[in-house]
């Protein structure tokens, strides 16, 4: 199995930030009948950005029961191929200084004997682009009256995004929402109406208002409803801590605790929220942080 590394196409200005893993300290436990419990990161990571997604791959010489990571503070959740491989998802943050990252692997037998190994994921600068954008002055600048809403809605979403569902539901690769390339670079700051909005955390796709949204892979719903700032928006549980956001939607066809699978439709694209005109806005989580959907699809293109 190999671990891949993807992030979106570098713009004019930007430090490519490097991934490399170099397993070190690995740590054996070994019993007369058993043999050494010795973990593998297999292959390298290529090249990621702030935002970027790597699949990471990982061998064990014993049968695990159990494989879980951390990554800068942050749990890597890992998931089965076989007994003796194990694959796992990790998201370099947007906010991420220059510098190594470590990742912490430990697996665990039945019999309870422990494994760890150690990588080290480098970091570098990458300077993104900014854009300028012309909205609604009330949502540029909300009304006082529209404060207490606009807390309730982040504290709904922050509920959400802290549940982690121990099942993956996805299964294979992520698949875009809509048709069409992505518009919109993640990690874009944003000026809105002349001040700092803070950076796009998702991918825009040009899409008229009508266009059927589909999900981008299985998953439960959690939030359906219209928001502030991203109007009529749909909030997917994928499991094992991964999230997908659908924002600014005409029309919304789900409810809270629908199942969905790959390509279920989730409702029509449009224009309501903080927008300059009609498009879907797809942003992905790991828990609390934003990763970019473009590197989640790339990362698990080849996946069954």
């Amino acid at each position: 199995m190999h671990v891949r590394s993807f992030g979106l196409s570098r713009p004019l200005l930007f430090l490519a930030v490097v991934v490399w893993v170099a397993a070190h300290g690995n740590v054996s436990t070994q019993t007369a009948d058993q043999g050494p419990l010795t973990l593998t990161v297999m292959d390298a990571p290529g090249t990621l950005k702030p935002g970027g997604v790597a699949l990471i791959s990982v061998a064990s010489t014993l049968d695990l029961t159990e494989l879980t990571g951390e990554a800068a503070g942050r749990p890597v959740r890992f998931w089965t191929a076989t007994p003796r491989e194990w694959n796992g998802l990790v998201g370099v943050n947007l906010e991420s200084a220059p510098g190594p990252v470590p990742l912490m692997i430990q697996g665990k037998t039945a019999s309870g004997l422990t494994g760890t190994t150690r990588v080290s994921l480098l970091v570098e600068r990458y300077r993104f682009e900014t854009r300028r954008l012309q909205v609604d002055p009330r949502l540029a600048n909300p009304p006082p009256e529209e404060l207490a809403r606009i807390k309730e809605e982040a504290r709904v979403m922050a509920e959400a995004f802290a549940i982690v569902t121990p099942q993956r539901y996805w299964r294979g690769p992520f698949d875009a929402p809509v048709a069409g390339t992505a518009t919109s670079s993640f990690g874009r700051l944003t000026i809105t109406n002349g001040k700092p909005a803070g950076r796009h955390q998702g991918a825009d796709f040009r899409a008229a208002t009508g266009t059927p949204v589909k999900a981008p892979n299985a998953g439960r719903v959690v939030v359906a409803q219209n928001l502030y700032f991203a109007g009529n928006t749909v909030i997917i549980d994928h499991g094992l801590g991964v999230f997908s956001l659908l924002a600014h939607l005409s029309r919304i066809d789900v409810t809270p605790g629908a199942t969905l699978a790959r390509g279920d439709l989730v409702g029509e694209s449009g224009a309501t929220g903080r927008v300059t005109g009609p498009h879907l806005h797809w942003a992905v989580r790991f828990g609390d942080m934003t990763v970019d959907p473009i590197a989640l699809m790339s990362a698990l293109a080849t996946q069954h």
